[in-house]
C-alpha cells in the first residue's frame, strides 16, 4: 500500500509544474483577442504607463499613425474616471465627455469636427479602458482586455477612422 502512495506522490510531483505551464481560460481568451488585434493591424504590448508619479501595468493596443499625413499631429491623454481612482487623477470637473477627463490637454487644440470624432470614439470604447492617448507616432488604448472579439475588430476600424 505504501508503494502505491509513493508512486502517486512522485507522479503528482512530476505533473504539478506542467499544470502551471498550461494557460488558464482567461489567458487563452486574451491570446485570442490579441491575435484578432494583430490581424487587424493593432500592435499589442504589455507596458507600464505613468500616472501622477506611479507606474501602472496594462495592455497597450496601439495603431501607428501614417507618416505621410500632412495635417497637424495632436497629442493628448484622456483618463476613464470609472476605471481610474478619481483622487489619483485629481478630478477637477474638466470632463471631456461623461466619465472621461483630460490628463493632458490636446496640443494643438482640436477643432469641432475632431472633437466630435473623438467623443464618438470614447463612447464606444470597451468599459475597462483606462487611458486613451494620442501621440506623434501612434494612438494607444490602455485597457484590461475584458472586451469581446467584435469590440477588438471594431476598435481597429474606429481608430483608423479617427481624424485627430
Amino acid at each position: 500500500m505504501s508503494t502505491w502512495l509513493i508512486v502517486v506522490l512522485i507522479f503528482a510531483a512530476v505533473l504539478s509544474p506542467i499544470a502551471w505551464i498550461v494557460p488558464s481560460r482567461r489567458q487563452r481568451y486574451q491570446m485570442h483577442l490579441r491575435k484578432i488585434a494583430l490581424h487587424a493591424g493593432i500592435r499589442v504590448r504589455i507596458e507600464t504607463f505613468e500616472l501622477l508619479g506611479t507606474k501602472n501595468s496594462a495592455i497597450a493596443y496601439r495603431v501607428m499613425r501614417e507618416a505621410d499625413d500632412k495635417g497637424p499631429v495632436h497629442r493628448f491623454r484622456l483618463g476613464h474616471c470609472a476605471r481610474l481612482d478619481k483622487e489619483e487623477i485629481q478630478y477637477r470637473g474638466d470632463e471631456f465627455v461623461s466619465g472621461w477627463v483630460w490628463l493632458e490637454a490636446p496640443s494643438p487644440a482640436l477643432d469641432d469636427g475632431q472633437e466630435a470624432s473623438l467623443k464618438t470614439l470614447l463612447k464606444v470604447l470597451p468599459e475597462d479602458t483606462l487611458i486613451f492617448e494620442a501621440g506623434t507616432a501612434a494612438l494607444t488604448l490602455w485597457w484590461r482586455e475584458n472586451g469581446t472579439p467584435e469590440q477588438v475588430e471594431a476598435l481597429a476600424v474606429q481608430l483608423a477612422e479617427l481624424n485627430v
